[in-house]
């Protein structure tokens, strides 16, 4: 046999004994049963393609959300009227105990008014004095980046399935939310958008939004938002009807 030729098989040799390891690693790092990412079958992109609508069509839900922010995490425990695009919520910071940390929040697409002060429970009657109004940032606040998707989450029909389909979007996982099973899926990468910034969406087998979560600013952590249907109607102040 020519040296050449041996050197050669030696290298692939020593190459294989390296790499065997390596891949042994790599498959310890998954989860039993774990699968990998996928493109959406026809009726998982059917089933995406009605989050929005159905959220549309039970107009009102509770939500509990914990949203990373410079400030701390933000946990808002209340309300969304996904037709009318208003929200209703209390508000607290993890980990702070002060006035500022704390309070009632009523929103819209435009216009956040916030009543500073812990305690309080985003229920009904609405308080009618102590708010403190200002227009909602369309950019650099994580706090209204959150409030804002989340009054933005409904549409009057469903989504093209098709295009759903054909997109970036991806079945991640099955998973559970409580005791109801979910598939969690990963969104359309937005044109312009790094594809870290995609929402992900629990979805029941009914086509029901359960969880959502959200790349906000520059936190390594996603905001979780929890959706239970049908909840009461929300009362707005005159600064968020108007």
């Amino acid at each position: 046999m020519k040296p050449r030729r041996v050197r050669l098989i030696a290298a692939i040799i020593v190459f294989a004994l390296l790499l065997v390891p390596l891949l042994g690693v790599l498959m310890s790092c998954a989860r039993p049963g774990e699968a990998m990412p996928r493109s959406l079958s026809g009726a998982e992109a059917e089933r995406l393609a009605l989050v929005r609508f159905i959220n549309y069509e039970s107009r009102t839900s509770s939500v509990r959300a914990a949203v990373p922010s410079a400030a701390g995490v933000l946990v808002l425990d209340g309300r969304v009227d996904f037709v009318e695009h208003i929200g209703y919520a209390a508000m607290r910071t993890e980990g702070r105990s002060d006035a500022a940390s704390a309070g009632l929040l009523q929103w819209n697409p435009e216009v956040l008014a916030f009543r500073a002060g812990t305690g309080q429970v985003a229920a009904d009657p609405v308080p009618g004095n102590g708010w403190q109004v200002r227009p909602v940032q369309r950019a650099g606040n994580d706090l209204d980046t959150a409030l804002n998707l989340l009054v933005n989450l409904a549409a009057d029909r469903p989504d093209n399935a098709q295009l759903l389909q054909q997109s970036s979007a991806r079945w991640l996982r099955a998973d559970k939310v409580g005791d109801t099973a979910v598939d969690v899926f990963e969104g359309p990468q937005q044109p312009g958008k790094e594809a870290t910034g995609r929402l992900r969406y629990w979805v029941g087998g009914d086509g029901r939004l359960h969880r959502l979560e959200a790349r906000i600013g520059t936190s390594e952590q996603p905001a979780l938002i929890d959706f239970r249907p049908n909840a009461a109607p929300i009362t707005p102040i005159p600064a968020i009807r108007a």
